[in-house]
């Protein structure tokens, strides 16, 4: 039995979302606001921790977001 882990529902959110690949820790932009991708969840977003807050966010990819090259 193998675990799940962040890059596998990243690569599942990239997949659903016809989002191209990403990998975890990349950074990203989201309503103005620096952050980077940690894992994605069941609603098929993006979570993302947040650099000013050090709090971690679900986030949709196509809702103000703009994600970065590593």
């Amino acid at each position: 039995m193998t675990d799940i882990t962040p890059q596998m529902r990243i690569n599942s959110v990239c997949e659903q979302r016809g989002v191209p690949a990403i990998k975890v820790g990349q950074p990203c932009v989201v309503d103005g606001e620096k952050g980077l991708i940690v894992n994605g969840n069941s609603s098929a977003n993006f979570n993302v921790r947040f650099a000013e807050s050090g709090q971690t966010f679900n986030c949709h990819p196509y809702w103000k977001m703009k994600i970065l090259s590593m």
